[in-house]
């Protein structure tokens, strides 16, 4: 049996902007597609756009490799700690998170755990507070 390709990976974003609402109808159009990913990022904002639109809870993943056998069922989420923002609201308490997302999918994807990383719009602002 062959081993499936690596999964991308899915920065989060701005958890006050759009990120979590475009990957969870990433998700909800491909899931049934041989085309998974996993997001890194906060899950409490992917629940909640998740809810939004009647799909199922994201579920958490350690690592990688655990996105194929969940990503049919559940959004794969490989959970980072992020302060707690107002949707529309980009705030500079959020920035860590963001940063560690990006640096934990290219971290990913040179080690070959991801085949590629795919990043979510951020509010570059925030970063620089």
């Amino acid at each position: 049996m062959t081993q499936p390709a690596a999964p991308l990976a899915v920065t989060m974003g701005d958890p006050a902007g759009i990120g979590p609402e475009i990957t969870v109808k990433a998700w909800q159009s491909l899931r049934s597609e041989d085309c998974p990913f996993f997001v890194i990022g906060c899950i409490d904002s992917l629940t909640k756009a998740c809810s939004e639109i009647g799909m199922p809870a994201p579920k958490a993943i350690t690592a990688a490799t655990q996105t194929h056998e969940t990503f049919k069922d559940a959004l794969p989420v490989m959970p980072i700690d992020c302060e707690a923002v107002t949707p529309g609201n980009p705030d500079s308490k959020a920035a860590p998170a963001i940063i560690q997302s990006i640096e934990t999918a290219v971290a990913l994807a040179l080690s070959g755990e991801a085949s590629a990383v795919v990043t979510n719009p951020i509010a570059k602002s925030v970063l620089y507070d």
